[in-house]
């Protein structure tokens, strides 16, 4: 039985709206399962993080899968999140809940699954059966990418401590009051 999404996250987009490898590498991958029908659809997930840009990146990655030919009917985007925390939070709120979606792939680079797979755990709760895919590239194994990584799981974990898994209305709380990249966000 295909998965009812394929999660992609995004990296970076280019200030021409193109995307940059990372995202491409990541919505070739995503776009290979569709066309394989080991995913019903594809969730395109990210805002605008890179503020020289004019489209969202799920915008920017929704454009490349329709020029891709991805039926426009199996695409979904998500395009208020600012990180990975954000990505699992509104693609759960935005995407995968209101389509009553429990058998989900999240598509990122191989170097970055582990959080991924922490924060996608942590968000999402019981009841959801996730797969994650990661993309091999270069960078994977650069000992200053892996730091980052390690930081931002700690800030994860310090940003979310006292919070439930799974509890929507205390998470997105707690996204919004802790989290720097969304306290003066606008939804």
């Amino acid at each position: 039985m295909a998965y009812k999404t394929a999660i992609t996250l995004s990296h970076h987009i280019n200030p021409d709206n193109s995307l940059s490898e990372e995202t491409k590498a990541r919505v070739d991958k995503s776009i290979d399962m569709y066309c394989r029908t080991e995913v019903e659809t594809l969730t395109m997930s990210g805002g605008h993080a890179d503020k020289e840009a004019t489209l969202t990146h799920a915008e920017a990655m929704r454009l490349y899968a329709l020029e891709m030919r991805v039926s426009p009917e199996d695409l979904f985007s998500e395009g208020l999140s600012l990180d990975t925390i954000g990505q699992a939070v509104f693609s759960k709120k935005g995407v995968v809940v209101p389509n009553n979606m429990d058998k989900l792939i999240v598509v990122s680079h191989d170097y970055h699954i582990r959080r991924v797979q922490v924060i996608f755990g942590f968000v999402y709760g019981k009841g959801f059966d996730i797969e994650y895919v990661g993309v091999s590239g270069w960078f994977s194994m650069d000992p200053k990418i892996l730091q980052k990584e390690r930081e931002s799981l700690d800030s994860f974990l310090i940003t979310f401590d006292g919070v439930t898994s799974g509890r929507d209305d205390d998470i997105f709380n707690a996204l919004i009051e802790r989290h720097p990249l969304y306290k003066n966000f606008k939804y």
